[in-house]
């Protein structure tokens, strides 16, 4: 039986698409390209979203900050410099505890992020921009 088969498959030669290297070549290209949008648009949303969202989340530190009381102690910085030197360990204490810490984390967390699609977003745009050139 396998001497058949093997007559067989030498009198059929398989012959390939002359373009079919090209084709591949192309799905490839577009396929790239395609990416490259997807994750330009998402890194964009992402973005917005941040730069967006931080405008409440930086009022809402704002106003953490002058209910804290956090500005009237930061002040005595400017007003009395001798008391400040000696209790600056107390002093750096009492500012550290009126700090809002989960609205200054969630400032900066979004801060981070816009930062971070920002750069991605610039990544994209320079890979976007060398693909096309192939």
């Amino acid at each position: 039986m396998e001497p058949r088969l093997t007559k067989a498959f030498q009198k059929i030669k398989y012959s390939a698409d002359s373009d079919l290297p090209e084709n591949i070549w192309q799905f490839i290209v577009r396929r790239e390209k395609h990416l490259t949008l997807i994750k330009l648009w998402s890194f964009v949303a992402m973005g917005i979203f941040s730069f967006i969202g931080l405008i409440p989340v930086f009022v809402m530190l704002l106003s953490d900050l002058k209910r804290s009381g956090f500005y009237e102690y930061f002040s005595l910085t400017f007003s009395s410099s001798g008391s400040l030197i000696a209790y600056w360990k107390d002093f750096i204490l009492l500012l550290g505890e009126s700090l809002p810490v989960v609205s200054l984390i969630a400032t900066l967390t979004l801060i981070f992020i816009f930062f971070l699609s920002l750069k991605y977003t610039m990544r994209q745009i320079i890979k976007g921009q060398l693909s096309l050139t192939f």
